[in-house]
Order: structure tokens, then C-alpha cells, then sequence
């Protein structure tokens, strides 16, 4: 069992751990001045009762001795009734003893004390009476004695690491939901593990507070390890081994020289991983052209550079095309030169694109949206195949859902394979018309679009 405190300093909280270990010795506090522990085994004599057991006790070196006192003393009394051995949990002793030996708590700010007790693993808290549980697992004792007591019970209850904690389950939420506190756009996070798994292009364009950034900076969770060769291949342009999927951001204002050279280039850095290009309008022209030129050639010089390239950019000039309570004052005229200057060449070559509006906050979903890394890596692992295999065989399935409309070979390329990726998601062994419908739906600029 492993018993903690907690201490708040200024605007932060942390949790302070306890480590208490039998000795041949005299009891000895490691981990604080030689002042201070004088003072903590004084204040410690007032409360336990007995003279101090050989105990070697390990606190941090920030704790104040105020959040520190409750937490050592129980730890002690673990020790005294072997307590220790009986629960491999974690316990956060949530507050503080006064003179009276009563267990008062502060008054908690729960979103941060959830996220500390997730990170440490905490499975149960016990607090003062004075505040009510913060979670399913959170007893209100009056005293150490109190704690104790509650302590026994959980421990008989959940021996081992099995505890029915809701932070536990919350924590294989985050795990298993890389969208975790991003309300709604279902559409907009499967189309991004979709460019993920298929290493495709992809634009998310809305107003501000639509979730374009929240959902780019997502990327980095759904990037699958590196494997064989292209784990090689990265090594070597990093010049070290053992790097994780590399994630580069294009800065707004990065010239074209900064992004094409360099040995290796700095662009090539993004190779097996993802390039973010956030602001896409705001770029320098000359980089809009590179990037264009990026996606054609998939290489810079002799270095390769297959990555999933995702972009975001506002709709329109002001900013307010798509946006429920904002008034868009651009002209449809206006609007086309405001995309014609991001560049139609650049455009094109993207798999996707999606428009995504603020989503509302008492209607939206917060669900949790599950990704499954080995569907994930699986996808990645068979794009090699498909390039080998070729789409042509999809064409006519292509043909028939564009009715006719007038579409470049190279949009008809980018759907076809984003039909397959999709295809291979699922698990489905060929590309149905449906699929096909659901690739073509996910490219969609404002020019296609009809706003209300």
C-alpha cells in the first residue's frame, strides 16, 4: 500500500508520498532538513500514542509539515496493525489534523485533484467530514482513527490492484478516447483517423471555437509506433533510434528556404509521422506552393517524407462563414477569392475536407469515442499493399456516385483510396457503392456547401 498527501502551493496541487520502511534503528525522518524532522517528530508525539516505532520515514522535501503530519501518522499506524502488506492501493489522505485530532479538508478543486489522483493511480480517497465526496470512492472520515477503520474495510474488500475505482475507469477512458473532453464532431474525429491510418491529406475549415486547433493537436495520440523499415528510415533522418512518431507544426510565417532545407531538410522531419499546418490562409504563398509539391512528390531531394499532412484555416475573411451566431458579411465572389488565394493547385490535393461548426453545448455528445490503435496500425500496415494493387478497379464505382460531375484525375484518385482506407477500417474485404458515397461526402469546400 502506498500512502499519500496532498498540499496546495499557490495555484497548484500535488500529492505528497509517504514511504515507510521497518528499521534496526531509532526512528528517522529522510527527505527534509534536520530542522524540520525535529519539528515533525514533536508534532508526531502528540498524536501517536506509544513512543515512536524504528521507522525510517520518507517524505518530499517541498511538503509542508501541516499537509505532511496526517499522512506520515497514518502510514505509521499501517505499519503498527500490518496494514502494508495486506493492499497493494494507493491512498490519498485528503487533509489535515488539528489539535483535537480531527480531520478537516479544504475545499477541493476535483478537476484538478481527479487529474493528480489518475496520474498516481489513486483508488481511494478519505477526507475530513467537513466536505462532501469528490468521487464514488471518496470516504468522509472524522478522525485518524476514523481513517483507519475505513481503511481496513477497503482493504479486506478490494485486496490486490482491483479496485472498482470510477478514476481508474476514467483513466482507461482517456486511454482508449484520444478526443477525451472534445465535445461532439463525430464526423470530423473519424475523418482524422481515417487520414491517420490512410497517411492522407486532410483540411478542417471553420469560425473560431469550432474545435479546428483542439482536434489538430489530437494528432500526436493516433500516430501508430514505428515499425521495420519506416522506423529505420526515421531513425536515420533523426540521426538517433528509439524516437517516437515524429510531430512537426508549421509555424505561421516560416519561409519556403526554412522549410525546404537544411541536411535533412526540415520538412523531411515529418516523415513517418504528421506535419500540422494550423492557419493554413496565413501561410507565405511560396510555402502553400512547396507544400503542394510536397504531396505530388512525396520526397524532398533524396529524403522521403510519407506523412499525414493536417491543416486547418477559417472559412472566409472575417471568419464567420459556417458560424450559427455570427453574421457572415463576405460575398460568394469574395469568399471564392478568399480560397483562390490559398491556392485551388493545393487544395485539390487534399483527401479531405471538412467543415466543422461550433457544436452546441447542451445538445452535443460526450460520449466517449473509441479508437482502436490496431485497427489503426493494421490500415497503415496494408497501404504499401494497396499502392501495389492500384485503384483503378475502383474508378467505376467513383464515376457512378460523382454523377458525371466534372472532377480532376487526381480527385478521383485521392476519394477512390480514402474509399479503401475506409473499406479497411471497417474491415469489409471490398469497396461498396456506400463507402464510395461516404469518401465522396468528405471532401466538401464552401463553393459545394450551402449555408444557411
Amino acid at each position: 500500500m502506498q500512502i499519500y498527501g496532498y498540499q496546495r502551493t499557490g495555484f497548484t496541487g500535488t500529492l505528497l508520498r509517504v514511504q515507510v520502511a521497518t528499521t534496526t534503528s531509532s526512528f528517522t525522518i529522510h527527505g527534509i532538513s534536520e530542522a524540520k524532522a525535529s519539528r515533525l517528530k514533536q508534532e508526531l508525539r502528540a498524536y501517536y500514542q506509544g513512543p515512536l516505532p524504528r521507522l525510517s520515514i520518507q517524505v518530499p522535501p517541498h511538503a509542508f509539515l501541516d499537509n505532511i503530519i496526517a499522512p506520515v501518522l497514518l502510514a505509521m499506524l499501517c505499519i503498527e496493525k500490518n496494514l502494508m502488506a495486506l493492499s497493494s492501493h494507493s491512498i490519498l489522505l485528503y487533509g489535515t489534523i488539528d489539535l483535537s485530532g480531527t480531520l478537516t479538508s479544504p475545499p477541493p478543486l476535483e478537476k484538478e485533484l481527479t487529474q493528480l489522483c489518475t496520474e498516481a493511480g489513486i483508488a481511494l480517497i478519505l477526507s475530513g467530514e467537513n466536505i462532501s465526496p469528490i468521487h464514488e470512492y471518496c470516504i468522509p472520515c472524522p478522525s485518524i482513527a476514523s481513517a483507519l477503520s475505513q481503511l481496513w474495510r477497503f482493504a479486506l474488500r478490494h485486496p490486490g490492484h482491483e479496485a472498482p475505482s470510477r478514476m481508474a475507469s476514467k483513466e482507461h477512458t482517456l486511454k482508449g478516447d484520444p478526443f477525451s473532453g472534445i465535445l461532439g464532431l463525430y464526423e470530423a474525429k473519424q475523418a482524422l483517423c481515417y487520414a491517420v491510418a490512410g497517411e492522407l491529406p486532410l483540411l478542417f475549415y471553420g469560425p473560431p471555437g469550432s474545435g479546428k486547433s483542439l482536434l489538430l493537436n489530437r494528432t500526436k495520440q493516433l500516430l501508430p509506433p514505428l515499425k521495420g523499415e519506416r522506423a529505420q528510415e526515421v531513425w536515420a533522418i533523426h540521426g538517433r533510434k528509439k524516437i517516437e512518431s515524429p510531430l512537426l507544426r508549421l509555424e505561421t510565417g516560416m519561409s519556403q528556404q526554412r522549410l525546404l532545407s537544411g541536411n535533412p531538410p526540415w520538412a523531411s522531419l515529418a516523415h513517418g509521422g504528421a506535419l500540422l499546418v494550423d492557419e493554413l490562409s496565413d501561410q507565405k504563398p511560396k510555402v502553400r506552393t512547396a507544400l503542394s509539391q510536397l504531396l505530388d512528390t512525396c520526397k524532398i531531394g533524396d529524403y522521403p517524407l510519407q506523412c499525414t499532412l493536417v491543416a486547418a484555416m477559417n472559412g472566409c475573411r472575417c471568419a464567420n462563414l459556417g458560424n450559427p451566431n455570427g453574421i457572415c458579411r463576405c460575398t460568394n465572389a469574395q469568399i471564392d477569392q478568399f480560397w483562390g488565394q490559398v491556392g485551388w493547385p493545393l487544395l485539390d490535393r487534399f483527401a479531405i475536407a471538412i467543415a466543422l461548426e461550433p457544436e452546441p453545448l447542451l445538445a452535443g455528445s460526450v460520449q466517449a469515442f473509441h479508437v482502436d490503435m490496431e485497427a489503426m496500425e493494421h490500415v497503415r500496415s496494408l497501404q504499401s499493399v494497396r499502392k501495389q494493387e492500384g485503384i483503378a478497379h475502383l474508378f467505376p464505382r467513383y464515376s457512378k456516385v460523382m454523377a458525371h460531375t466534372q472532377r480532376s484525375l487526381r480527385r478521383a484518385k485521392l476519394c477512390c483510396t480514402l474509399a479503401q482506407v475506409i473499406a479497411d477500417w471497417e474491415g469489409k474485404e471490398e469497396v461498396t457503392l456506400e463507402i464510395m458515397e461516404q469518401a465522396y461526402s468528405l471532401y466538401l469546400l464552401p463553393k459545394d456547401r450551402h449555408y444557411h
